[in-house]
């Protein structure tokens, strides 16, 4: 199950600005009554007070209108995703929900998107999961007409985790332009993009408080800047990428601290939609094949960039730089988003696990890990306790955003490397860090 959150750091929607349904009425005041041939006050008509009343009726009707539209989506996406594909994978009504989708990205229509996910959360795990596919892919990826030609333009993210002393500085990041040229165009000579497609890298190394403050149609509004810019020579600015570059959250790291952290490169491409460099491979062994090498060639660009990247960071490379890199897999805005999050929130989990342990004075071997998933208040979240004879080792809690099985796996799966005797799976953990109603871990 996937959980689509409302991105933090944003404006506040339109949903907020709308009378809540629930508000109760004012009590109506009292009419006195005079004589018949005396007009009444209320009856008293005036430009202000017709607007007014206009006002009130068209912010009703467009209350009932959102609530229509989301349970259209919901439902069309429940019944869309509970269809069998046919031999092209589509499923019957997935034009018309892709077709709503866009049309509400296009809108800047947020609030659409995120009641309709939440409710699927509860109601339609299915559903959820296909709905959130759609939306994701519809602002990662947007196809439109330059003339007689259809193009593609993407949005993707390369993550990577960096570990300095003392922690990076905004002010120097990616301020070599040189250097930050040579970073983008070896993209396309690594074999990343297409020789034949238009690549960008945003000049700005994003913090992650940056890139989940965005939004589905900020993201999607991005990629309209991104390709207006790239096919019309008139364009000078990009809003949307512009309001993007929040800038950084003041650190919290000392001078000599080691200090672990995720930052992201945002780009994009834009290309022919029939670009052979794109095309993956209809059998699976040729697709699985396709992927391996693309992968491969990524591993290969990390480690030559490294020196470079290096440089882009801190304005030196090598030994002077201290500064150790890991760079996660290229991929779309949002299966990067969610891959260099679960990366960096696994390793923020195993430190505060290895600290708790230190602190007790305890091994990992004398320790049984306990897992619960806890969905307070629209948030899922992952806890983690290592227990032993003496009770209360240590503990972690971290935000989940993706499939909530697949983080749990993730998650046991790094905790049982640290060397601990058992892992088991609760149905929660109290304040105390109790385990309660525990069983055996399913097998994946």
């Amino acid at each position: 199950m996937n959980q689509a959150k409302r991105p933090s750091g944003k404006s506040p929607s339109n949903a907020a600005r709308k009378p809540a349904a629930s508000q109760p009425r004012p009590p109506a005041k009292p009419v006195a009554q005079g004589p018949v041939r005396d007009k009444p006050r209320t009856h008293v008509s005036t430009e202000a007070a017709r607007r007014r009343q206009h006002q009130a009726h068209a912010a009703s009707q467009s209350l009932d209108e959102d609530e229509l539209r989301v349970q259209q989506m919901v439902a069309l996406a429940s019944a869309v995703a509970a269809s069998a594909p046919d031999r092209r994978g589509r499923r019957t009504g997935q034009d018309e929900l892709e077709r709503m989708v866009r049309n509400t990205l296009r809108e800047r229509d947020d609030d659409t998107l995120y009641e309709a996910l939440e409710q699927l959360r509860y109601d339609d795990q299915r559903g959820h999961a296909f709905l959130r596919e759609v939306v994701e892919e519809g602002a990662d990826i947007i196809v439109l007409r330059r003339g007689e030609k259809e193009l593609e333009i993407n949005a993707f993210l390369i993550p990577l985790l960096v570990r300095t002393r003392g922690g990076l500085k905004e002010a120097l990041a990616l301020a070599d332009g040189d250097a930050f040229d040579a970073l983008r165009t070896s993209l396309q000579e690594a074999g990343l993009e297409s020789p034949g497609a238009r690549v960008v890298l945003v000049h700005h190394l994003y913090h992650p408080e940056e890139i989940n403050a965005l939004s589905f149609s900020e993201v999607e509004a991005m990629n309209r800047d991104a390709f207006a810019s790239l096919t019309d020579k008139k364009i000078l600015s990009v809003p949307a990428i512009e309001r993007s570059m929040r800038g950084w959250p003041e650190s919290a790291f000392g001078a000599d601290d080691e200090a672990l952290e995720l930052r992201f490169l945002l780009g994009f491409a834009l290309k022919d939609v029939d670009d052979p460099f794109y095309a993956i491979p209809a059998e699976e062994a040729a697709a699985d094949a396709y992927f391996e090498a693309r992968a491969q060639r990524f591993r290969q660009w990390s480690e030559q960039i490294t020196p470079l990247m290096q440089r882009c960071l801190t304005g030196q490379s090598g030994e002077a730089a201290q500064c150790q890199l890991h760079f996660l897999y290229q991929d779309l805005f949002h299966g990067a988003k969610q891959t260099g999050n679960a990366e960096y929130r696994t390793l923020q989990m195993l430190s505060e696990l290895e600290a708790g342990l230190a602190q007790a004075g305890a091994q990992a071997a004398q320790a049984s890990a306990f897992f619960a998933i806890d969905d307070a208040e629209g948030e899922i979240q992952l806890q983690v306790v290592l227990r032993g004879a003496q009770g209360l080792l240590a503990r972690s809690v971290q935000p989940v955003d993706g499939d909530v099985q697949v983080a749990l796996f993730d998650a046991a799966d790094a905790v049982a490397s640290l060397g601990v005797a058992a892992v088991k799976l609760a149905e929660a953990i109290d304040p105390d860090g109790q385990p309660l109603r525990e069983r055996d871990f399913p097998k994946a």
